[in-house]
């Protein structure tokens, strides 16, 4: 521990790395930044997948087949690490049966997927839903797998794809993130060393790492749950 570190210390450091990340988010486009394509496991002529990422408000992805065997496979460019996967369901639905009740995300290599996180939509929701948080690494295919519409529906209508994502790279921790500039808003970080606050972070970085692997053997976590420090928190 550094000479005069507290508790405090620690706290102001954490919240330092996680605006840190989310400033580099702010202004990013990452679904066109890091998607590298989006298949589908079928749909109607003029609802193609292409809506799904085309930021309009008055188009949408419309499936067109069996009941329970709707998906859609996200490919990402080598590096991509996700933060947050949401659906944008289609608020304007004449009809609820369009509207996906439940979902399972997977990942991984088309090969070998892992399931990730099944999720129970709200009946009342009509909006952004979050589907995924906090992935730790890279996975080079996600694939969201429509199980389930409202009122036993058989085909889905989604407005689009939303994602926040970063590069792995990006996790890598620097001294220079830790300039005097950089502290400002930080008052008990102001007069530390950089390379005291990078070895500190990196410790933390580590903590958390470690506390994640093995959250889900300490905690009983609901399916809905990914079983992060960050779910958690």
């Amino acid at each position: 521990v550094p000479p005069g570190w507290s508790y405090e210390h620690d706290v102001e450091l954490g919240r330092f790395l996680y605006d840190h990340s989310e400033r580099e988010l702010q202004h990013r486009d990452c679904t066109k930044e890091h998607l590298s394509s989006i298949e589908v496991s079928s749909q109607l002529e003029d609802f193609r997948a292409t809506h799904l990422t085309d930021n309009q408000t008055h188009s949408f992805w419309e499936s067109n087949g069996p009941r329970g065997q709707h998906w859609v496979r996200l490919n990402m460019k080598k590096g991509t690490i996700v933060k947050k996967l949401w659906l944008v369901l289609d608020g304007q639905a004449n009809c609820n049966s369009f509207v996906p009740r439940r979902v399972a995300v997977y990942g991984g290599t088309l090969n070998s997927m892992q399931h990730l996180r099944t999720v129970l939509i709200n009946e009342n929701s009509f909006r952004d839903v979050c589907i995924l948080r906090d992935m730790k690494t890279y996975l080079p295919v996600l694939e969201i797998r429509i199980l389930e519409c409202r009122d036993q529906g058989y085909n889905v209508r989604l407005r689009g794809i939303k994602i926040k994502s970063f590069w792995e790279w990006d996790l890598i921790l620097n001294a220079d993130m830790f300039q005097k500039a950089q502290l400002v808003r930080y008052p008990l970080l102001e007069g530390m060393d950089a390379d005291v606050l990078y070895r500190r972070a990196v410790i933390i970085q580590r903590f958390v790492q470690l506390l994640d692997s093995v959250l889900s053997y300490l905690t009983p976590l609901s399916e809905d749950s990914i079983g992060t420090f960050d779910a958690l928190r």
